[in-house]
């Protein structure tokens, strides 16, 4: 019986896309934050694994937009540094150039029953802190 190439090849591409989402999808984690009155957010997309490996930040703070996606809106800005010692995680973003650090962004842990909370603050450039409650690992 004669192999259909283009079946073989459809079928082995398809394979390959479900495969390449499937564990997509289990590699990432994400927190997600928001301050009292819900007019500041910060979203964080972590790759698993047991240093923060951070993937991308997408933050929004007093009216002003800031990511980490390039295709995404916001000011762009890019991670300089992200530090988790268990207890306390840190990132900090500054401008594309790295001249100047536009935001940082402290989380403490916290564990309340089995849903992982964090609570900490964002900070752009030099205005006051904002306090926010996070969801996630």
């Amino acid at each position: 019986m004669p192999i259909n190439r283009s079946t073989v090849v459809k079928t082995v591409f398809a394979a390959a896309l479900a495969s390449f989402a499937a564990s997509a999808a289990q590699a990432t984690v994400s927190i997600s934050c928001t301050d009292m009155k819900s007019d500041s957010s910060l979203d964080i997309v972590l790759g698993a694994g047991p240093v923060p490996n951070v993937f991308s930040v997408q933050l929004s703070v007093a009216g002003r937009e800031f990511t980490t996606e390039p295709a995404q809106p916001g000011e762009p800005v890019t991670i300089a540094q992200a530090f988790d010692d268990g207890e306390l995680f840190r990132i900090d973003l500054v401008d594309d150039q790295a001249t100047r650090r536009v935001a940082i962004i402290r989380l403490l842990n916290a564990e309340h029953d089995a849903m992982p909370l964090r609570i900490g603050f964002l900070q752009i450039e030099d205005e006051p802190p904002v306090g926010v409650s996070c969801i996630g690992p």
